[in-house]
C-alpha cells in the first residue's frame, strides 16, 4: 500500500514543527504535546525585531542534574524574560549535551512561545526561531502558573524567615505548598523588599522559569527571591538595573529557509508529476493500440483491456496526488510565513483533512492491483502455485477495497455533517482513521 502521499501530509506540517524546537531540560509527555496542537499561542511580537530589559536577576538553581550560578533578563512592562549564552555554556558542560551548543540568546513570551537565536558552528548562519519547550526547572505542577490565585489556592504562610541575596538584602518569609496535586515538599520565598510596583489592571505576575520574580499577591507587590522542593531549589542572588536590548533583526527567521526548501520540494513534485503524465500519455496510446489490433480469440482483448484501465486509475491517483501536494505545499507556506506558530501548523492539519483524497487514492491503487493480478491470471505463464497466490492476492485486495469504500462513505458524511467546521472535521476523520484504517495498513487482510 502506497504510504507516500500519508508521508507527505505530516511530513510537511510536522517535521517542520520538530525542525523548530529545541530541547530543554526535561521533554513533555506525548500527551501534552499533542494538547500543545489545540492551544493558540499568539503573539505581537516578531522574530526580527528589538528586545528592550530593564532587570537583571542574577541567581543559584539546583536539581538532581545540574547546578548554575548564572542570569537572566526581565523587561517590567511587558513580561518578556530573557536568557544568554552564559546560562548555555553552563547547562551544555553540566549535562555533556550539544543541546546547547549553539544558542546565544532566548527569550521566553508570555504566550509559552520561545524565540531562540543561534549560530550555527559549522556554517556561521545566524538563525532565529520559534521553540515551544526550552527550560523546565519548576516541579510538573508549577509549570504553567499564571496568575497569583495559584499562591492563594496552593501556598500559606508556615511562618519561617530568612534573608536572600548577595548582601542579604532581601528579607523573606516562606509559604508552604498545601493540596498540592502531585504532594511532597514545596517552599517558595516572598519578598516586600521589592524595586518595583506591579500595576494590577496591566499585570499580576512576572515569573521567570526558575521560580524567581515579581507577583502581585495580598494586594502588594511580592518580590519572590526562591523555591524549595525535594528536587529543586533556587535563590536570588541580586538585582540589577539595566539597559539591555537584543537585536533579533540580526539573524535570519528560520522560516526563510524553510520557504526555500518548500519551493524547491514543490518544484520537485510538479517536475516528477509532469514526467509521470508524459510516460503515462505514451502507456495509453501503446495500450489503446494493443486493444485495436488485438486478436478477438483467447484472452488478448481482455488483457489489453486491462491495460487501458490500469492507464486511467493511474492517470486518476496522480490527479488526486497533485490535489494533496498542492494542499501540503500550500498550507506548508502558510505555516512559514505564520513563523511556524502552532495555531497555523493546526490549520493545516486539519485542512489537509478537507478532501478525501488520501482514500480515494488508496481505492484506486487496490483496484489497478487487482487488475494486475486478473491480467497475470490471464496469461500462461505461472504455474499452479503462483496462481494460487495471484488468486489470493485479488481476494486480500478485494476484501480491502470494501473497507477502504466504506471508510470513504463514512469520511463523506462526517463531510456533510460538519461542513466548514474543519476542526470537527478532522478529528472526527482521525478517529476512524484510528479505529479502522490503522489496523488495516500494519495487517493487511488479517494474516
Amino acid at each position: 500500500m502506497n504510504r507516500a502521499i500519508l508521508s507527505l501530509i505530516f511530513v510537511l506540517i510536522f517535521q517542520l514543527v520538530k525542525s523548530q524546537v529545541p530541547q530543554g531540560l526535561k521533554e513533555k509527555s506525548d500527551k501534552d504535546k499533542f494538547q500543545l496542537l489545540e492551544t493558540s499561542l499568539k503573539s505581537p511580537y516578531t522574530l526580527t525585531q528589538e528586545f528592550f530589559f530593564n532587570k537583571k536577576f542574577y541567581f543559584t538553581a539546583k536539581t538532581s542534574e545540574v547546578q548554575v550560578d548564572s542570569y537572566f533578563y526581565l523587561n517590567t512592562k511587558n513580561g518578556l524574560f530573557g536568557i544568554d549564552k552564559d546560562l548555555a555554556e553552563q547547562l551544555k558542560r553540566q549535562k555533556g549535551s550539544e543541546l546547547f551548543n549553539e544558542m546565544d540568546f532566548a527569550i521566553e513570551l508570555e504566550s509559552g512561545e520561545f524565540f531562540t537565536y543561534t549560530t550555527r558552528q559549522r556554517t556561521g548562519d545566524r538563525i532565529a526561531m520559534i521553540a515551544y519547550e526550552m527550560l523546565s526547572y519548576l516541579p510538573d505542577y508549577l509549570e504553567g502558573v499564571s496568575e497569583p490565585e495559584f499562591f492563594k489556592d496552593y501556598m500559606e504562610r508556615d511562618g519561617n524567615k530568612t534573608y536572600v541575596g548577595d548582601k542579604s538584602q532581601f528579607p523573606s518569609e516562606s509559604f508552604q505548598g498545601v493540596n498540592l496535586e502531585a504532594g511532597g515538599h514545596m517552599l517558595v520565598w516572598f519578598s516586600k523588599n521589592t524595586d518595583f510596583q506591579m500595576n494590577p489592571e496591566n499585570r499580576k505576575l512576572i515569573l521567570s522559569p526558575f521560580g524567581i520574580g515579581y507577583v502581585f499577591f495580598e494586594n502588594q507587590t511580592y518580590l519572590i527571591t526562591g523555591w524549595e522542593s525535594d528536587d529543586y531549589v533556587s535563590r536570588l542572588e541580586k538585582i540589577e538595573d539595566v539597559n539591555f536590548t537584543f537585536k533579533g533583526k540580526e539573524y535570519t527567521p528560520l522560516q526563510e529557509k524553510i520557504e526555500a526548501k518548500i519551493v524547491e520540494t514543490g518544484e520537485k513534485m510538479d517536475a516528477a508529476r509532469a514526467k509521470e503524465a508524459d510516460a503515462l500519455a505514451r502507456q495509453e496510446a501503446a495500450a489503446r493500440q494493443r486493444l485495436a489490433t488485438a486478436s478477438p480469440t483467447g484472452n488478448d482483448v481482455r488483457r489489453a483491456e486491462i491495460d487501458v484501465e490500469i492507464v486511467e486509475i493511474k492517470k486518476q491517483i496522480l490527479e488526486k496526488k497533485k490535489t494533496l501536494e498542492s494542499k501540503a505545499i500550500s498550507k506548508s507556506k502558510e505555516y512559514s510565513k505564520k513563523q511556524g506558530s502552532l495555531e497555523s501548523a493546526k490549520e493545516g492539519l486539519e485542512a489537509m483533512f478537507e478532501g478525501n483524497e488520501f482514500v480515494e487514492i488508496q481505492k484506486l491503487e487496490l483496484k489497478e492491483n487487482i487488475l494486475k493480478d486478473e491480467k497475470a491470471l490471464l496469461g500462461n505463464s505461472l504455474d499452479s502455485k503462483e496462481r494460487d497466490a495471484k488468486q489470493k492476492s485479488i481476494d486480500c485486495q478485494k476484501k480491502l477495497l470494501v473497507i477502504f469504500e466504506g471508510i470513504y462513505d463514512k469520511f463523506t458524511e462526517i463531510d456533510r455533517q460538519y461542513g466548514a467546521d474543519l476542526q470537527q472535521v478532522f478529528l472526527k476523520k482521525m478517529n476512524v482513521y484510528n479505529q479502522e484504517l490503522t489496523p488495516i495498513m500494519t495487517n493487511p487482510c488479517g494474516n
